[in-house]
């Protein structure tokens, strides 16, 4: 079994980005993209489990919360060794 927990800050205040074509003179834009959160906790949490003739279960779990957003995967995985 493993574990880790971890803490982001993010410092940006200004998500927009100005883009332009070097080919193309005066076509320029921006983007305006979401405001990250300022302070999140990342998490990851995975155990295997060996069985016998060489199998092995394996399940992990990574996580990032913040005040208003959270984001998670998991991930299983089926291990035959011969």
């Amino acid at each position: 079994m493993r574990a880790r927990v971890a803490w982001a800050h993010d410092w940006v205040s200004d998500p927009t980005l100005a883009a332009l074509f070097q080919t193309l003179p005066g076509a320029s834009f921006v983007v305006n993209g979401a405001t990250p959160a300022k302070n999140s906790a990342l998490t990851s949490a995975g155990a295997e489990l060996r069985l016998a003739n060489g199998v092995a279960l394996i399940g992990k779990f990574d996580g990032e919360f913040a005040s208003h957003s959270s984001t998670y995967a998991g991930t299983g995985t089926v291990r035959y060794t011969w």
